[in-house]
């Protein structure tokens, strides 16, 4: 597993099996720290992941910049035929979901 400190606010872990990884977001996903996200999936995909997995159990705020980044990953997973799930959405970000219409637009895992 590896664990990469974005800043004050957010951690990323990623835990890689085969051609599936899970990143594990905890703390905010805003303007100042969804690049690392975005940094994160494009290694993930330039070292041929094709399954991504964001655990957003622990992420505790998540604005449009956060969501823009999760939206990029899955439309790049999408274009290789990979396929991208979100993990446990805490309650702020079931709300962004739920707010911008696309709660059915992710797959989501319990």
């Amino acid at each position: 597993m590896e664990d990469h400190a974005v800043g004050p606010d957010l951690s990323l872990s990623t835990d890689r099996s085969g051609a599936r990884a899970v990143v594990t977001v905890k703390g905010e996903l805003d303007a100042y720290s969804a690049p690392s996200l975005e940094e994160e999936a494009s290694r993930l995909l330039a070292d041929n992941i094709s399954e991504l997995v964001l655990d957003l159990s622990g992420t505790r705020f998540l604005d449009s910049s956060g969501l823009r980044a999760i939206l990029t990953a899955q439309r790049r997973l999408s274009d290789r035929e990979g396929r991208l799930a979100l993990r446990a959405p805490s309650e702020p970000v079931r709300r962004l979901l739920d707010i911008t219409g696309l709660t059915d637009h992710f797959v989501v895992e319990s």
